[in-house]
């Protein structure tokens, strides 16, 4: 199984893809940002078509462009997709119905139809089941799909049911993260994930989602609002959850930062010897952020001794999954400016059945 998010047209070429499917996996999951809204950038890498989209023609259209590629057309026939947006489907950092966009300016009412167009032609360009269709400005795209008794994929929505972003959003220190009421999944969704971890169909339980989701403070305190750090006793209900389910295998995969990550999930992120509780999987992106530094220091490593990996490369990670493990190797182009690039493999992990954290690979 491979997985990918962030495909910037206008940033480069879609080699990433195209190595994707070389690889010949059973699967693909793309985490998000399979598009991007904004208008054109004439000194761009190649451009989009126009200004940035608003109405259902626009949406269709910035899809057609995208699916014109004829590496991601190798990507989607390679394999069956397993999907989920994130914001760039509709547009930058939204929460639920809260814009965090002032460009360009839209009343409510124009702002609830650019998220049913957002929403519809989503629905009409990826594979998606008919109990995905959307119903005016929302749309139902957190499922559960399982792969035998092998695994079993959570894929979550973390934009349509979230609480706004704490302290408006950015990298904060924000006492307001800390709020026991706040949400980035909704009541709803996040019952029905536990309810689903307390299942155990099958030896893997992984969450298909948008956002980082282990805790990443730099030296002063401060963390990104957008993700899970937003929301952190959302998080730590969830991670309580599945610990009290006796989940033996909680894995998740993750997209959205432009960056490769591995990270182990702690029962207490203050507590660096405290359990072990999860694994998380980050892919970098397929173009977003250009070509990458290639470097690998971990940033903020003396604040967050959980995170254990990282790389600025653009690519995707390919997987291998038996009852007995789940192998990661992050795959990574040195360029995306220009066509072709090989990839290589930058580092990988081994996660053993019922041993949750990293292994060297």
């Amino acid at each position: 199984m491979a997985f990918a998010s962030c495909a910037h047209y206008e940033a480069g070429y879609y080699t990433a893809y195209r190595r994707m499917a070389e690889d010949n996996p059973g699967l693909i999951l793309h985490l998000g940002d399979y598009i991007y809204e904004g208008g054109v950038n004439t000194s761009a890498v190649r451009q989009h078509v126009g200004a940035e989209i608003v109405s259902l023609a626009d949406y269709r259209r910035r899809y057609a462009l995208y699916k014109s590629d004829p590496d991601l057309q190798a990507a989607h026939a390679a394999a069956p997709w397993l999907v989920v947006p994130d914001d760039h489907e509709v547009e930058n950092n939204y929460a639920n119905m809260v814009r965090n966009d002032s460009s360009p300016t839209l009343t409510a009412a124009q702002w609830t139809a650019r998220r049913t167009a957002a929403y519809r032609a989503y629905y009409e360009n990826m594979p998606l089941r008919p109990a995905s269709a959307s119903s005016g400005n929302s749309i139902p795209l957190y499922r559960r799909v399982r792969w035998g008794q092998l695994a079993t994929f959570h894929m979550l929505d973390t934009r349509q049911f979230r609480d706004d972003q704490a302290c408006g959003d950015g990298w904060k220190v924000c006492a307001d993260a800390d709020l026991t009421s706040r949400s980035l999944t909704g009541a709803s969704q996040e019952a029905w994930l536990l309810d689903g971890l307390a299942q155990h169909y099958g030896t893997w339980d992984i969450l298909g989602q948008q956002v980082f989701f282990a805790r990443q403070f730099d030296a002063a305190g401060a963390a990104s609002m957008d993700a899970w750090d937003g929301y952190r006793a959302s998080r730590s209900r969830i991670q309580t959850g599945w610990q009290q389910r006796g989940v033996r295998n909680p894995l998740v995969l993750t997209g959205d930062v432009h960056k490769s990550w591995a990270n182990e999930l702690k029962a207490d992120y203050a507590n660096p010897s405290s359990a072990t509780i999860g694994t998380e999987l980050v892919c970098t992106s397929i173009t977003s952020a250009g070509n990458g530094t290639g470097g690998t220091t971990i940033p903020n490593a003396a604040t967050n001794p959980h995170l254990k990996f990282h790389s600025d490369r653009r690519g995707y990670v390919r997987t291998t999954i038996s009852r007995s493990q789940v192998r990661a190797d992050f795959r990574a182009l040195n360029t995306v400016t220009e066509h072709d690039a090989a990839a290589s493999t930058v580092r990988s992990f081994v996660i053993l059945d019922g041993q949750p954290g990293l292994q060297a690979g």
